[in-house]
């Protein structure tokens, strides 16, 4: 009998160990320092995500909005989350591009998504916006915003998006996790193309 209770003991710690980890990495994600994001407010109304990130990057304001330009170079840079990435469409300053990305912080079923998303460009205003076409969790709606730092020296890009969901198929903590991740991914992304961090071994075939 004592040795049942003990396996049940060792059970219920185990079960008791792993939710509070899965708990802690929902919250790292959630609102953890990033060195990333500078500010942030995520924020729900209704069945609307109100996102706004604030980010600083070591590089000139010509460099950083080229690089965010080119959305379907991410599994070069970030083949850790990117598994495709590619142009299905180019019209004058729009693109549409096809991503097959994954976020760890999603429970199975849900780790690996699909979405074609429509980037158009505005040169002279120094922004980019983005929409969702075709995306089943969510109906998303994105501007990028870029501005030299005094010195000429670095770039602040306020991000500004929001998502509409489509069912709901999430928790909010978990929406809210993967509404930041998939942001730090793609600064991430683009300090690798600056080289402000170093870039992913290239894994050798087979």
């Amino acid at each position: 009998m004592k040795a049942i209770l003990g396996i049940i003991l060792l059970v219920v710690v185990a079960v008791a160990g792993y939710l509070g980890w899965q708990y802690y990495t929902i919250q790292q994600a959630v609102s953890g320092p990033a060195k990333e994001i500078v500010s942030e407010s995520i924020a729900k109304t209704g069945d609307t995500w109100h996102v706004k990130f604030v980010s600083k990057f070591d590089a000139p304001l010509d460099r950083v909005f080229d690089a965010y330009q080119h959305p379907e170079r991410a599994k070069e840079f970030v083949p850790e989350n990117v598994m495709k990435a590619e142009v299905v469409k180019e019209d004058g300053n729009s693109k549409t591009i096809d991503l097959v990305g994954k976020l760890d912080i999603l429970p199975p079923g849900f780790k690996v998504q699909n979405i074609r998303t429509e980037y158009t460009i505005y040169p002279d205003e120094k922004r980019i916006t983005s929409r969702s076409i075709d995306f089943k969790l969510a109906d998303l709606n994105s501007e990028y915003k870029f501005e030299g730092t005094p010195d000429g020296k670095g770039t602040i890009l306020t991000f500004n998006q929001t998502s509409k969901d489509k069912a709901p198929l999430l928790v909010d903590s978990l929406q809210k996790g993967a509404l930041r991740e998939t942001f730090i991914t793609q600064v991430r992304a683009v300090n690798r193309a600056l080289g402000l961090a170093p870039k992913p071994e290239k894994r050798e075939a087979g």
